[in-house]
């Protein structure tokens, strides 16, 4: 029920009583009335939280009902409609790539492979993967920790699984701008929205699987506009699958260095990095971390330089 539903409600009861003056029956609706006209009408706006249905899902899907509950009904959550909104016009193509071949960024990353040489060493021998290769996917996806993302990744998730719910929708397409939903017609992108929202629905379960074995706070973990999150900017589903523990503490952070340097490795490894021959065969391997030619490019040349600066510099 709305808040205008309730307020006519409470208006057409209030006008009907002050005709009946008489008898049991106007006290019964006397009773009634004074309980419709003093109840907190925002108890009934409660239920109507964007996320109710979700919540519900989330639980019936077998998901600890408490953790899913207290994340609902925590005044952090809130949908993020301009985020939603930017995805859908998002271009790989537009993003500056060459920044991370700058002599900058190559001091930057050659300095990371010195700090952390002897967690890179450990992690080649274990899993194959060069330290170089893993050093220069950390420097993409995130400047090696710097950049990690702004998005509380709960209410990113959250709001791409309810975005095939209509009214959600039309929230979505009101938050671009004209131009840009000329772009597109609405059919297009509700078809696309409904595609995201069957994909962050799955990803937003294994968050909160995530959040609930490793005992993390849900507002604690921020990332990119697609759910990304941590150094390597894993997809939730991909912590359980490829995420490694790297300093032996127990627990999977992919906001620790060595955590993410032996995940993106074992990621690469599973991938059979290690059976791939030529340049064309491993680059085949990195497009399955990232569907972006311009990104692994970027990623295999910033390797090469790191490896022939690497065999410069050993006497």
């Amino acid at each position: 029920m709305t808040l205008l539903a309730f307020m006519a409600m409470k208006e057409v009861v209030v006008t009907w009583l002050s005709n009946l003056r008489h008898g049991k029956t106007y006290l019964l609706f006397k009773l009634a009335a004074v309980v419709l006209v003093t109840f907190n009408p925002l108890c009934l706006l409660a239920d109507e939280s964007p996320f109710a249905n979700l919540e519900r899902r989330l639980i019936e899907d077998g998901l600890d009902a408490r953790l899913v509950q207290s994340i609902y009904q925590h005044p952090m959550v809130k949908l993020e409609l301009a985020v939603a909104a930017g995805n859908l016009i998002r271009s790989e193509a537009t993003l500056d790539y060459g920044q991370f071949l700058s002599a900058y960024s190559v001091a930057k990353a050659e300095r990371y492979l010195r700090r952390h040489s002897h967690v890179l060493e450990e992690v080649e021998k274990r899993f194959g993967v060069p330290r170089e290769i893993v050093v220069a996917v950390l420097m993409v996806e995130t400047a090696l920790g710097t950049y990690p993302g702004k998005y509380l990744t709960i209410n990113v998730l959250s709001t791409m699984a309810v975005a095939r719910e209509r009214g959600i929708q039309d929230e979505i397409l009101s938050s671009l701008k004209a131009e840009q939903r000329r772009m597109q017609s609405p059919e297009v992108i509700s078809r696309r929205l409904k595609k995201r929202a069957v994909r962050s629905y799955r990803e937003l379960k294994a968050l909160v699987n995530y959040i609930h074995k490793n005992d993390v706070d849900p507002f604690s973990l921020v990332g990119s506009s697609e759910g990304a999150i941590g150094i390597p900017q894993f997809l939730p589903s991909n912590i359980e699958s490829y995420g490694r523990d790297g300093d032996g503490d127990g627990r999977i952070d992919l906001f620790n260095h060595a955590d993410a340097i032996a995940s993106v490795a074992f990621y690469l490894r599973q991938h059979r990095w290690r059976k791939a021959r030529g340049t064309q065969e491993k680059k085949r391997v990195l497009l399955r971390y990232n569907h972006s030619t311009y990104y692994v490019d970027t990623v295999y040349t910033l390797a090469q330089r790191l490896d022939r600066a690497e065999a410069s510099a050993t006497p």
